[in-house]
C-alpha cells in the first residue's frame, strides 16, 4: 500500500469519525407538525394511543386503511352492524358519498367519534352546527418552561367531572363550536382560552338510533398529551369512555398512508438519524473515492522516431545502379530530359524552339551567362547525335547543369 493511499484512508477515517461525533452531539429539534401518524413518536403523533387502544377496547379495534366508502361498499345498507367509527386527524374532510354511508350506519345505532381541528362542512351542515376559528390576543409560544406558556383549559360538563380541569400548554387547536341545534345535541366539554373566553369543545349529536361525537382537540390523544402526566391521560380515557362496548373501526388511511406516500424516497432516509448518517457516509465516501481515483492512469507512450527522409539515399542508389550498368548514354539522355522539363516548368519556355531562340530566351529569363547556356546546349546536341556518350561527357554535362541551377 502506497504512502499516498494510506494518507487518503486516514483522512477518510477521520472524516467519518468527526461526522459521527457531530451527529451524536447535535440535538435534533422536535418536530411539532400535527401529522398524527400511528407509528411515529413525534409529539403530535399517535404512537402511544396506537399501543394502548387495544387494551381499552378489549382488542376489538380494527385499523382500516381505505376510505369509508370502500368499507361500506360490500355491506347491506339496511342491516349494518353496530360499530364505532373513529377518526383522529388534524382535519377530517370526507367525500359526500362516504359521509352518507357513515351517517346511514349511525342512524341504525352505530357511533361516530371525530377528533379534529376541522370538520367537513357537509357533516356540520347536516348536524346544524357551526364550528369556527376563535382567536385571542396572547401569542402561541413553544417556550421550554411550561409555566411561561399560555395554557388552555379543558373540562367536561358531566356533573361528577365538573370540577376537574385539564391544562394543555401551549394552545394547539383554536376551532370551537359556536352554534348547534340544542334539540338534538349536548355539550359534553368546554375549553377556556388564555384570555378566559370559554367555548364548546366536545359535542354529542343524536342521529337516528346512534350518536355522533365531535371533539375539536385531537392533541388530547397525541404522544405529547399522553406522555405529559396522568391528568392528561385521564382526559383522553374519559373522552373514549363515551364510546359503548362494541367493535371499533379506526379509519387511518389518509393520515398513515396517503400523506406518507407523498414523501420523497430520500425523505424516509433523512427521517431516521442512523439511516441519514449511513447515507451521508456512503455519499461522502463515494465522492472521496472518485476524487482520489479519478486521475487517469496513463500507460507508457512509446517513443516513435520520425520518418527519415531517404530521398537522397534513394537517388544515390538509383545512380549507383545506372553507373554500375555503365550505360552512360541512357543516364545522359535522362539528365537532358529532366533539365529541359525543369526549364519548361520554371521559366515557362517552349523547349521546341530553335536552339538560338531558346538560348536567348533562357538567358533573358534565367539571368545566367549566355556562354554557359550555349555550352550546355552544345553538349546536349553532341550527346543526342552520338551513339555512345563517354564518361567525361556525362560528368561535364552534370557539372554544367549543376552550375546553371546554382542559386535558383
Amino acid at each position: 500500500m502506497s504512502r499516498a493511499l494510506k494518507t487518503y484512508l486516514l483522512v477518510f477515517a477521520i472524516l467519518i469519525a468527526v461526522m459521527i461525533v457531530i451527529g451524536q452531539a447535535r440535538q435534533k429539534p422536535l418536530d411539532w407538525s400535527p401529522s398524527y401518524y400511528l407509528d411515529e413518536k413525534k409529539p403530535l403523533d399517535l404512537y402511544v394511543l396506537n399501543q394502548e387502544i387495544d387494551r381499552l377496547f378489549d382488542d376489538s379495534v380494527v385499523r382500516y386503511s381505505k376510505s369509508p366508502f370502500e368499507y361500506f361498499q360490500y355491506q347491506d345498507s339496511l342491516d349494518t352492524p353496530k360499530e364505532t367509527y373513529l377518526f383522529i386527524r388534524e382535519s377530517v374532510y370526507i367525500d359526500k358519498g362516504s359521509t352518507n354511508k357513515i351517517l346511514n350506519a349511525v342512524k341504525q345505532g352505530s357511533i361516530l367519534l371525530i377528533a379534529s381541528d376541522g370538520f367537513d362542512p357537509y357533516l356540520t351542515d347536516t348536524l346544524q352546527a357551526i364550528c369556527e376559528y376563535v382567536s385571542y390576543s396572547l401569542p402561541v409560544l413553544f417556550n421550554p418552561h411550561i409555566g411561561d406558556r399560555p395554557g388552555m383549559k379543558l373540562k367536561f360538563s358531566r356533573q361528577e367531572w365538573d370540577d376537574d380541569e385539564y391544562i394543555y400548554s401551549p394552545v394547539f387547536g383554536q376551532y370551537a363550536f359556536v352554534h348547534a341545534d340544542t334539540t338534538s345535541s349536548t355539550a359534553l366539554g368546554y375549553m377556556t382560552l388564555p384570555n378566559e373566553s370559554e367555548y364548546i369543545s366536545f359535542m354529542e349529536f343524536r342521529f337516528g338510533e346512534g350518536k355522533i361525537l365531535l371533539h375539536n382537540q385531537p392533541v388530547a390523544f397525541s404522544n405529547y398529551s399522553l406522555m405529559s402526566g396522568e391528568a392528561l391521560q385521564e382526559y383522553a380515557e374519559r373522552v373514549l369512555s363515551y364510546l359503548p362496548d362494541q367493535p371499533v373501526v379506526w379509519f387511518v388511511a389518509s393520515q398513515q398512508y396517503n400523506e406518507r406516500s407523498q414523501r420523497s424516497q430520500l425523505g424516509v432516509i433523512f427521517q431516521y438519524p442512523a439511516l441519514r448518517m449511513t447515507w451521508l457516509i456512503f455519499v461522502y465516501g463515494l465522492i472521496g473515492f472518485i476524487f482520489f481515483t479519478a486521475k487517469r492512469k496513463q500507460r507508457v507512450v512509446p517513443v516513435i522516431k520520425p520518418v527519415k527522409n531517404t530521398t537522397v539515399e534513394f537517388v544515390q542508389t538509383i545512380g549507383n545502379l545506372y553507373f554500375q550498368e555503365g550505360n552512360t548514354s541512357d543516364i545522359a539522355r535522362k539528365k537532358i530530359i529532366y533539365f529541359l522539363d525543369r526549364v519548361r516548368r520554371t521559366y515557362n519556355i517552349d523547349t521546341q524552339l530553335t536552339e538560338n531562340k531558346l538560348i536567348k530566351r533562357l538567358c533573358l529569363k534565367s539571368g545566367k551567362e549566355e556562354e554557359l547556356i550555349k555550352e550546355i546546349f552544345s553538349l546536349i546536341e553532341k550527346v543526342n547525335h552520338q551513339p555512345q556518350c563517354s564518361k567525361q561527357q556525362l560528368i561535364q554535362l552534370g557539372t554544367l547543369i549543376d552550375r546553371f541551377w546554382e542559386g535558383s
